[in-house]
């Protein structure tokens, strides 16, 4: 389908949802976060960030051909209305089978996907935390409980990215559940320290990215996402703080934007990607992280 403007996201010539092949929709919200605020602006940001970028593709030079219906920027005012804002367009978007693409505001937006999704599919995280609490801060609703939220709904997941330090509460119910093989750590401490060292059920040695994504450790990823369909779904803080990007809970020892690109790619290539969310982006003044934001939507586009 021919592209309408040199625009991502199209808030001019804004394509119809019947004539387009994916759908994206904003959702300025960051009533849930436990630390740091500002992640309810990154959805303008993303898109006038998309706006500025070139997005013809590296080898041929042609311009991207998805035509991409935009629902908006939503600025639901409780938890309740947020979670009605993403559901409708996303089961929309979903049942069309176009690709539905969810931009946060704070984590807890990813509540409004579980009827959505259907329930053969895997929510790949990209965390840097594994948000299995109960609750946090009294919300369950929290961003902080949102995987417990889609493990309770029976969905399948797999974690990558996150930092070697969980709370006991989640260490217990990685460990009750089995879930160690599905969890891909980013160490905190150097490889030394860990050399010798016993590890508790909660994490298997195998699956700590000492040195990245290698070849032996996306063979690993890729085998623990047991189903055809995947919901990839990104909290930006999956990333290390040396990759330029400002969140809500900033987090040392992070995945590199490489590692993160590569991934993205290979899932994309292997499964069938149903939609990306990207959550807990802080825009920054030099408008580096909403640039990053917006050029990964663009490369799962251009993969799916």
């Amino acid at each position: 389908m021919a592209k309408p403007n040199h625009t991502l996201f199209f808030v001019q010539g804004n394509p119809s949802f019947a004539h387009c092949d994916a759908a994206v929709l904003g959702v300025a919200f960051d009533e849930n976060t436990c630390y740091g605020r500002g992640a309810a602006a990154a959805p303008a940001a993303i898109m006038r960030a998309s706006h500025q970028m070139d997005i013809e593709d590296p080898l041929t030079g042609k311009t991207l051909q998805t035509a991409i219906h935009n629902f908006g920027i939503k600025k639901p005012k409780g938890v309740r209305e947020m979670v009605k804002a993403v559901e409708k367009p996303a089961q929309k978007s979903i049942e069309a089978k176009k690709l539905f693409i969810l931009l946060g505001g704070d984590h807890s937006v990813v509540n409004g996907l579980l009827k959505a999704v259907p329930k053969d599919a895997t929510f790949v995280n990209f965390d840097a935390h594994l948000d299995l609490r109960e609750k946090w801060q009294g919300k369950k609703q929290s961003h902080a409980a949102v995987s417990k939220r889609i493990f309770d709904k029976g969905f399948g997941q797999v974690w990558i990215g996150v930092r070697d330090r969980i709370n006991e509460e989640e260490m217990q119910f990685v460990a009750e559940k089995s879930l160690a093989r599905k969890i891909f750590y980013c160490p905190s401490m150097p490889k030394a320290f860990y050399r010798g060292k016993l590890f508790s059920k909660w994490m298997q040695r195998k699956n700590v990215l000492f040195k990245g994504i290698g070849k032996k450790q996306l063979r690993a990823v890729l085998s623990a996402i047991e189903t055809e369909k995947v919901f990839l779904n990104i909290d930006i803080d999956c990333l290390d703080l040396r990759q330029g990007v400002e969140t809500g809970v900033p987090t040392p020892f992070g995945l590199t934007l490489e590692d993160l690109n590569l991934l993205l790619f290979e899932v994309c290539k292997r499964k069938k990607v149903l939609g990306l969310s990207i959550a807990e982006l802080v825009p920054d003044s030099f408008n580096r992280g909403q640039t990053i934001a917006a050029m990964l939507c663009h490369n799962v586009l251009c993969w799916v």
